[in-house]
């Protein structure tokens, strides 16, 4: 900048003297003749007292003319400055909230979802259990007592939005979410199109079996911004099934029947259930995984009598559909009432048992660990003890 200012102080130098060589020969031709001054020294006097004259007055202009020169300089490095400044500034971070991510769920979605959602709404209490073992929070909740109370007393004031299997839609788009977790189940698939054309992206997600609850727990630990909170809960998850599973040892696998059963009709669980995930962690053979015709990815069969009192099983679990206790008394009574349950060895060594509700009627979530260790005491008696 400072070798630009000198190159053009030479300049207007330069260009200073060659006006003033004009401004001399312009003196010299215009003396009028006939003029009072003659001889020799007369021109060079009326140019020296000229030139003083118009020295005088162009040194003045010079000296406005350099003013001007450095106040433009000044002027363009005060300007070439804050272009560098802002060059080098680091370009503007966007929010995580408004940045987003494709997931696919359980459903085969591909679902564009924000990096860290703000205004989170979980539909069943599997997820919500697992979202606040992550270290979320949520602005809706559904309606359910199947929660850890730890969970139960920090979601007490969060706004219900309905049941798992009914959720109310108004209730969801009011509270204006930027993500909804839901589940591969026919109501919420209903909500998909109702969300989507709020802007609501909506998750489907299936949590059927034990891996799948420390993939959740993972991906929500990414959600919330913390995964080592979401890493260490599965640690622990992990290193308890780890110490359950060397308890069993190398004790026979017992034949076992998992029944899912409701007011109106029982089905035959299979390993594709969480329930009989564990159930074949542990080692025990699921009776139902034997029948005809079962498809690699059905969770349950129709309950035949039949071919119960075929496989004649060791052990007998229940889980019901609801917390209703009309549900285990109508299963005990058609066991009583059924010649064909009496002959069973399960029923005839006492081995018919109902599964806690809050740890096999919906997905344990964190609780896993309880969940198996009921199933060791049940399944292996002599390794529980």
């Amino acid at each position: 900048m400072f070798l630009i200012m000198i190159i053009i102080i030479k300049n207007e130098r330069a260009t200073e003297l060659r006006m003033n060589r004009r401004s001399s020969a312009f003196l010299r031709s215009a003396r009028p003749p006939g003029a009072a001054c003659r001889g020799p020294g007369c021109t060079f006097i009326v140019m020296r007292r000229e030139s003083k004259k118009t020295g005088i007055r162009r040194g003045g202009n010079m000296n406005s003319r350099i003013g001007r020169i450095i106040g433009i300089l000044i002027m363009g490095a005060l300007a070439v400055g804050a272009v560098l400044s802002l060059q080098m500034q680091p370009p503007a971070v966007q929010p995580a909230s408004t940045v987003m991510r494709p997931v696919t769920d359980s459903a085969g979605r591909v679902v564009q979802i924000p990096v860290r959602p703000q205004r989170v709404i979980v539909l069943n209490p599997s997820s919500l259990d697992l979202f606040y073992a992550a270290g979320g929070k949520v602005v809706g909740r559904p309606t359910t007592q199947a929660l850890p109370d730890t969970v139960k007393t920090a979601v007490a004031a969060v706004p219900e939005v309905g049941t798992t299997a009914n959720p109310n839609v108004e209730k969801l788009i009011a509270l204006e979410p930027d993500l909804v977790l839901g589940v591969n189940v026919p109501p919420h698939h209903q909500l998909v199109p109702v969300l989507e054309k709020a802007g609501i992206p909506i998750l489907l997600q299936m949590l059927d079996n034990y891996q799948q609850i420390l993939d959740t727990l993972r991906f929500y630990g990414e959600l919330t911004g913390r995964p080592e909170q979401s890493a260490a809960v599965i640690k622990e998850i992990e290193d308890d099934y780890r110490r359950r599973m060397a308890n069993r040892g190398s004790q026979p696998a017992p034949e076992v029947l998992l029944v899912w059963g409701s007011t109106t009709s029982f089905q035959m669980a299979t390993s594709n259930s969480f329930a009989g995930d564990l159930l074949r962690r542990l080692g025990a053979h699921n009776m139902a995984d034997s029948k005809a015709g079962l498809s690699a990815k059905m969770s349950s069969v129709p309950l035949s009598l039949e071919y119960v009192s075929k496989s004649n099983p060791d052990v007998i679990l229940l889980i019901t559909h609801s917390s209703d206790t009309k549900v285990g008394e109508k299963f005990r009574a058609e066991l009583a009432g059924h010649p064909a349950w009496q002959g069973l060895k399960a029923v005839s060594n006492n081995r018919v048992h109902q599964l806690p509700y809050h740890l096999f009627a919906v997905n344990p979530g964190t609780r896993v660990g309880e969940a198996v260790a009921v199933l060791e005491r049940l399944v292996y008696p002599e390794a529980a003890r």
